[in-house]
């Protein structure tokens, strides 16, 4: 069923918000987000020719305030990040949708696995990570429902597919930059004691 990865990885995101965060504006603010997200899901706004779903639309408002603290050095880097992924994701439903003989498994998996390589090879810090994956993600999708639309195909922006492989697509680099953390520490931890015994 499309949609359910979604509707799962976003319970287990407010779950883990809601109840493992320390309390403060951050832990609400996450929890609000993520319970809009799956309201707003099923909704739609039609802008010119195009149907936008509601919930991309608080998606991105979350990362432009989450990257609009930055500054303008990392922001002009992050803008040619986030065109990277946009065209890597407008550019794999193109080839999709020419020749989609090459797909050799799940599409949504394939799909999410180019976000997830293109996303960990630009970015380091994992904020930016999500917020260029969800943001380049969302570009691509527009792009190529404007694309599809001049040829007189209906196209849904952020339908439950899209959502699907951006949450299969949060939930590793999620994981992945966790791992990194931990590993991080860990390697500071073995360097602390080493430098002890030496000492």
């Amino acid at each position: 069923m499309e949609g359910a990865i979604f509707y799962w990885i976003c319970w287990m995101a407010w779950v883990c918000s809601t109840f493992l965060m320390k309390k403060n504006k951050e832990r609400l603010f996450l929890s609000i987000l993520f319970l809009m997200t799956i309201i707003l899901s099923p909704y739609y706004v039609v802008i010119g020719d195009i149907k936008i779903n509601c919930s991309i639309l608080v998606i991105i408002s979350y990362c432009l305030r989450e990257i609009s603290n930055r500054p303008k050095k990392q922001l002009l880097y992050l803008l040619i990040c986030i065109l990277t992924i946009s065209l890597a994701y407008c550019s794999f439903l193109l080839f999709e949708l020419f020749d989609p003989v090459w797909l050799l498994f799940n599409r949504n998996l394939m799909l999410g696995a180019v976000l997830i390589y293109v996303t960990i090879m630009l970015l380091k810090d994992f904020r930016l990570r999500l917020a260029g994956l969800l943001i380049g993600a969302i570009q691509g999708d527009i792009l190529f429902g404007i694309i599809i639309n001049n040829v007189n195909f209906p196209y849904e922006v952020g339908s439950f597919v899209f959502l699907d492989v951006i949450s299969i697509s949060f939930g590793f680099i999620f994981v992945w930059s966790s791992l990194e953390i931990l590993l991080h520490h860990f390697d500071v931890m073995v360097q602390k004691n080493t430098k002890e015994k030496l000492g």
